[in-house]
């Protein structure tokens, strides 16, 4: 189950909601997921969590016993809705607390910022479960920490708390709920069309970018945040 709502200044939380699995991820949740973030209107800031003390404990692994040989790989789908995440023009930040194990680790990742709890624990098991994780998702951790760091946790499906995922650059700050929600609406008073831009960039998407950069020089956004600047005030970007 996916909670959907909606903050002060353009910040929409998603919350995964299945508490007695620690927020485990099945087909119904990656298809809210997906759901949620096709419905961009007035969205500023995406900001993810857990309910009940987790983010997420990875693929709900009592699906696995109706996959047949024949059947498409979870991961398979996991990774389209990871990737519409990862290429969202708003900035998105995961507050992770408890679990974040498995595919929430890669959730986690596909995230630009995480604010971690100091209850957070991250952990990629398939090494221990005998699974071959998909190469979409080890790209998209080794993305985030490095191809060495990844490697280490993959092979050694080791658990790291939140002092080493701060030191590895998996988390970005510790933080309470309260400064993960003060973080997004922070990110949510940027300029839309630079934000986006810059994304695009980020995930190595060059194609057209030049255009795109010369679009934003000459954008209301720009000239507000010239306005801004000069008048010595807060900037009101409108994302034209």
């Amino acid at each position: 189950m996916l909670r959907v709502d909606d903050l002060e200044g353009g910040v929409r939380r998603l919350t995964l909601d299945e508490p007695a699995r620690r927020n485990a991820l099945d087909g119904e949740t990656l298809d809210a997921l997906e759901a949620a973030l096709s419905n961009r209107d007035g969205v500023r800031c995406w900001l993810l969590r857990g309910s009940a003390g987790h983010f997420c404990s990875g693929w709900n692994l009592s699906r696995l016993e109706e996959l047949t040989p024949d059947a498409p790989l979870p991961d398979a789908r996991i990774g389209e809705v990871f990737d519409a995440l990862q290429a969202a023009d708003a900035p998105t930040v995961a507050f992770i607390e408890g679990s974040a194990f498995g595919a929430g680790f890669e959730l986690a990742c596909a995230c630009d910022f995480r604010i971690a709890a100091p209850s957070a624990v991250f952990c990629i098991p398939p090494a221990k479960l005998g699974i071959v994780y998909a190469p979409k998702g080890i790209a998209r951790v080794a993305g985030v920490i490095g191809q060495g760091r990844a490697r280490s946790m993959f092979l050694s499906a080791r658990r790291v708390g939140v002092a080493e995922a701060l030191a590895m650059g998996l988390a970005d700050e510790q933080g309470d709920e309260a400064r993960a929600r003060s973080f997004a609406s922070e990110l949510a008073l940027t300029a839309p069309l630079a934000v986006a831009g810059m994304k695009r960039i980020f995930r190595g998407e060059l194609s057209g970018i030049e255009e795109l950069r010369r679009r934003s020089f000459h954008s209301d956004d720009a000239r507000e945040g010239l306005a801004a600047l000069l008048e010595k005030r807060p900037p009101k970007f409108t994302g034209r």
